[in-house]
């Protein structure tokens, strides 16, 4: 018989309680309670029809899931900066359905009381050395993957997102941050948020079934290369608001690439009629394609396109608009094609007719038959929508790509949003 040795056992209890407070230390893969904060770098799953609350930050690491199932509610803390962050090679796989959606809000319902969802992942983006850095969170985000797949987000609605970090960072409802397209984003609603209802920050992510409703700043707004795709978007705007649609390419870096080149089909924009809002502004030299699209209720224009390479791609068609119904209701214009703009060496801000910016002497505009209005496709008049507003004669969706649903009318509808948005 072998003789034991206590003292080697006693030893190796040790080491196993020291490793096993080590993994516990900084990744409560356990929930404390109800309760979600901190890092998490194992497996965390959220269980049907169940509330939890997110108190401050929220980071699931690589290699980890998030799971939320059906019917649960998470609610934010409004008095810490609360916010879901999803790192590069992590995932979310969030699926509610129309009858028991998953259901993101705060505890004080109001635009601004948290910082709702952000989601990095490893396709391109178009920023220098092709990646960067959340806004939020400070994650890493881009790279080459354009497959990358960072789960699923399906039947979710976020609401009362948009807390500010400070004066020059704000949560949007979603943010997608350089995220490819194995993801899976539909039947997505974010509902009064205090700033963009969801923004995309380069990649290749496909969206379906969107419905921002309330959005304070834009309620779609792309940057830094996005390239996917998108099919029944609704953008309607409750009160105060900027813009329908913000699509840039880079701000710093009008022609850097990848460029930014959606394809949209089957979208409403909405306005509220106050002044100075726009319907959709493309600018900073975005390429992309949208057809089947309603326009209405956007007191300053309905479409703006802005910036010289913005206009070179109208021209050289990479940057299109058809199948559409405009409004004309507008204090400036339907659609209007504005050169940039550059500093005004005589302005005088002691005088009050002095301009600080003048328009480009060298800039380009398209002639008639370039525009987005010269096949004829496009009705400008005046526009009376809803959110099921419908019109025919637009063109079949499918024929854009396999992702697109066959359809042929123009606006975004709302029968799939019954049940499940506000």
């Amino acid at each position: 018989m072998k003789k034991i040795n206590f003292l080697s056992i006693l030893i190796a209890a040790a080491m196993v309680i020291i490793v096993s407070c080590e993994d516990d230390e900084g990744n409560p893969d356990a929930l404390d309670g109800d309760t979600l904060s901190g890092n998490y770098t194992k497996d965390v799953t959220l269980e049907e029809g169940k509330t939890y609350y997110v108190e401050g930050d929220v980071i699931i690491k690589s290699g980890a899931t998030l799971t939320i199932e059906k019917g649960v509610t998470i609610i934010g803390k409004s008095e810490f900066v609360s916010y879901l962050l999803i790192e590069q090679g992590a995932k979310i796989m969030a699926e509610g359905t129309a009858d028991d959606p998953i259901i993101m809000t705060a505890d004080k319902k109001e635009t601004g009381a948290w910082g709702g969802l952000h989601i990095c992942g490893k396709a391109p983006i178009n920023k220098t050395g092709g990646t960067g850095e959340s806004e939020i969170g400070g994650a890493a985000y881009g790279g080459s993957d354009a497959a990358d797949n960072s789960g699923v987000v399906k039947y979710v609605r976020l609401e009362y997102t948009g807390v500010a970090l400070d004066d020059e960072h704000e949560s949007n409802g979603i943010s997608m941050y350089g995220v490819g397209n194995g993801t899976t984003i539909e039947y997505v609603q974010v509902y009064e948020g205090a700033d963009d209802g969801i923004e995309f920050f380069g990649g290749t992510a496909n969206v379906k079934y969107i419905y921002v409703k309330g959005a304070l700043d834009d309620c779609i707004d792309w940057t830094e290369g996005w390239s996917g795709k998108g099919q029944y978007m609704i953008a309607q705007q409750t009160g105060a608001g900027d813009r329908g649609i913000e699509g840039d390419n880079n701000g710093s870096n009008n022609t850097a690439e990848p460029y930014a080149s959606p394809t949209l089909s089957q979208v409403t924009l909405l306005g509220n009629g106050d002044d100075g809002n726009y319907g959709a502004k493309l600018r900073e030299g975005t390429k992309g394609k949208i057809v089947n699209l309603i326009v209405t209720g956007f007191k300053k224009r309905s479409i703006h396109v802005e910036h010289n390479q913005t206009l070179l791609n109208v021209i050289d068609g990479s940057l299109d608009v058809d199948f559409a119904h405009v409004d004309e209701n507008v204090s400036d214009a339907a659609i209007k094609y504005s050169v940039s703009k550059i500093a005004n060496p005589d302005y005088d801000p002691n005088d009050p007719e002095s301009e600080e910016e003048i328009n480009d002497p060298d800039g380009v505009k398209p002639t008639d038959d370039q525009k987005f209005e010269a096949d004829g496709n496009i009705t400008i008049g005046t526009v009376t929508a809803s959110a099921s507003t419908q019109f025919d004669g637009g063109t079949d969706a499918s024929a854009l790509g396999s992702f697109f649903d066959a359809d042929s009318k123009i606006g975004a509808g709302n029968t799939w949003a019954s049940g499940w948005t506000k």
